[in-house]
């Protein structure tokens, strides 16, 4: 490495001069999710679009909505400045208006275009309602009261005959006061509980059919306002911040992830797979060593629910030919036209993407994929009919993906949008790590201990939140990641499920996204920055935590070679005789010399025992050396907590 080692050489000459410090003009984005929370990111994006060309972005439900729309608009972008497209999409300054959009009335006046998104099923109305009434800003008294006229609305009739039959003795004898008082109750009771039970009967019945959510994301056939169901304008939304149209004339193409990735720009979302029990990364992967997308399978009439007819009919003219001979033979009439491979990955639409991962539970329908278990057909030796996967929300699995994109040694910041609880409406709400030792303690879930139902809520709620979101906190304090995160916190009436959150509200959300934007290129993307917290900063914190990570890692590998070593587990053996599975041997096995001209291994076994020998001599001599130089140890002053190194699902 020529350059390095004059770099190092030009350290030890003493430099005349500093060199001027870097910042960067391309950056990648993560999101979190957070379903109304979203609203933050818009102007965000705009913000980090002024000074970055986006190229890698990711996020999680509302966060993969927001990511989706980020990474149209840089294809817009792109697409103008190579001339792909003729008139420029405006991708940006489009999203920059997007708060004041969803602020606006709906077309039916009865909230905003945000809560209007949001279209229940016509029988789950009432449920719906409910749901809205428990989450407003009112206080609990009159969210009580919302509640029982929203079900009395939908109810009248089976409470009228309740509060009948629980006064009935009134009706035919007098009464005193005490046990008037006492039918009266008891009348109410009745009422109360018919109410509850319709509720629930209606609830069991039509969720499980509607893919357990009271919202398919979908306008019913006599909706006048079809442009106002979420998945129908994201689909529209996405394609008009890309120049879908004037990239694609006379079709009705849906923005793919293989348009996104002809001008270098990688949108990664994630789902949770119920049925599978994990997470997965969208689009799936399909490469040699990870073969996910090519087990699933959609029907086309189940898609027609939740997707434009358009984009099922994409999927429909891009899926993949069955691989498999006697799947094909097998399946059942009904499936000939109904049952489909998924496409290849860059084929597949961005919006069903995003859609699995705004899959909220209860709100938003899951979204049903089918695959094969092949659990059964080894043990049948037969054919095995495709069974239904349910995907819901990615929040399941992980809200916050901030692992998206990590390098050991990244060529641009990874930016991320979190988003979290203020405690009130006073508190700082964008908070950013002020210097490297900021941001390492974590912020406290406190709940109720005094006793009673609000204690047992509050404590499962927490142990269901440590359970879910563990994994991003933990990462998130730790260096190389906590200088680069911005935390948008929110009031218990900002975000979350507040669909109806009034216009000013909405706004005054996006602001705070604004300004996280703004500190992200002040930080990173400024020319002459003088801020601690910036690009150059970040480089060597994680050069930092690479050498004394993998010196760490190193140790360990040693050490486990030297417990093993002349016993029956010794990994040497590995090498020297064709012993273990035939499926993981090394090829080559005694072919150990190199290219006299090139120097270079012709055999499997060669290289790998050759990089298994460069690998030992890193800790040797790290350990040499600090024997004589104590002084030399890689993690001394190294950024703390230090992480370390391990083997992890692809996710």
């Amino acid at each position: 490495m020529p350059e390095l080692n004059q770099a190092v050489d030009s350290e030890a000459s003493e430099p005349q001069s500093q060199p001027p410090q870097p910042f960067a003009t391309e950056c990648d984005l993560v999101m979190k999710g957070g379903i109304t929370s979203g609203i933050v990111y818009p102007l965000a994006i705009k913000e980090l679009s002024s000074a970055f060309r986006l190229r890698s972005i990711g996020g999680t439900s509302a966060g993969a909505i927001a990511a989706a729309a980020a990474a149209a608009a840089e294809l817009g972008r792109q697409r103008f400045a190579t001339g792909q497209v003729a008139a420029d999409p405006e991708g940006f300054v489009k999203l920059a208006k997007l708060p004041g959009y969803l602020g606006s009335s709906s077309a039916d006046g009865r909230g905003t275009k945000l809560s209007a998104l949001f279209k229940p099923l016509p029988a789950l109305r009432s449920i719906f309602d409910v749901l809205l009434a428990c989450v407003s800003d009112q206080q609990p008294g009159a969210r009580i009261l919302a509640v029982l006229a929203t079900l009395l609305r939908r109810h009248w009739l089976a409470a009228a005959l309740a509060l009948i039959v629980g006064t009935l003795p009134l009706w035919f004898s007098a009464s005193s006061w005490a046990v008037a008082l006492w039918l009266l109750g008891f009348s109410a009771l009745l009422v109360a509980g018919t109410l509850i039970w319709r509720s629930a009967r209606l609830l069991f019945k039509e969720l499980p059919d509607n893919g357990f959510g009271l919202c398919s994301g979908m306008p019913e056939n006599d909706d006048p306002q079809k442009d106002e169901a979420l998945t129908q304008w994201l689909s529209g939304y996405i394609d008009d911040l890309a120049g879908q149209a004037q990239a694609f004339p006379g079709q009705q193409k849906p923005l793919t992830f293989s348009d996104l990735q002809a001008h270098g720009i990688d949108l990664q979302m994630m789902t949770t797979c119920l049925t599978l029990g994990r997470p997965f990364r969208l689009p799936f992967d399909d490469v040699e060593n990870v073969r996910e997308n090519k087990q699933f399978m959609f029907r086309r009439s189940e898609f027609a629910k939740l997707f434009p007819a358009h984009v099922v009919a994409w999927m429909v003219a891009n899926a993949r030919p069955p691989a498999d001979a006697q799947q094909s033979r097998a399946a059942a009439a009904a499936d000939v036209d109904d049952l489909f491979n998924l496409p290849k990955p860059g084929d597949l639409p961005v919006i069903l993407a995003a859609r699995m991962s705004l899959s909220f539970p209860l709100l938003l329908s899951a979204v049903p994929l089918y695959c094969i278990d092949y659990r059964k057909k080894l043990q049948t030796q037969q054919y095995v009919a495709p069974e239904r996967c349910w995907f819901t929300d990615g929040g399941v699995g992980s809200n916050f993906p901030i692992h998206f994109f990590d390098m050991p040694l990244p060529t641009r910041p990874t930016f991320g949008l979190d988003l979290g609880v203020a405690d009130s409406a006073s508190d700082q709400r964008v908070v950013f790590a002020q210097n490297n030792g900021d941001a390492r303690l974590t912020y406290w879930r406190r709940f109720t201990e005094g006793g009673g139902a609000g204690s047992i809520i509050g404590f499962l709620s927490a142990a269901l939140s440590v359970a879910k979101d563990w994994n991003h906190e933990t990462l998130s304090h730790l260096p190389g990641f906590r200088d680069r995160i911005g935390l948008v916190r929110l009031t218990a009436d900002e975000g979350g499920l507040n669909l109806a959150m009034p216009q000013s509200r909405i706004l005054q959300l996006s602001e705070y996204g604004a300004t996280a934007g703004r500190e992200f290129v002040a930080r990173f993307g400024a020319p002459g920055n003088t801020l601690e917290m910036n690009w150059e900063n970040h480089q060597l914190i994680r050069l930092r935590l690479l050498l004394a990570s993998l010196g760490e890692q190193l140790q360990h590998l040693d050490k486990g070679l030297q417990v093993t070593a002349g016993t029956t587990g010794d990994y040497s053996r590995f090498f020297s005789q064709p012993v273990g599975p035939q499926s993981y041997r090394f090829t080559g096995l005694g072919q150990w010399s190199a290219d006299p001209a090139t120097g270079l291994y012709s055999s499997q076994a060669a290289l790998a025992k050759w990089t298994l020998e460069q690998l030992l001599s890193v800790p040797r001599m790290a350990e040499a050396s600090q024997q004589t130089t104590p002084g030399t140890r890689l993690d001394k002053r190294a950024p703390k907590p230090l992480p370390e190194l391990k083997l992890r699902p692809r996710i």
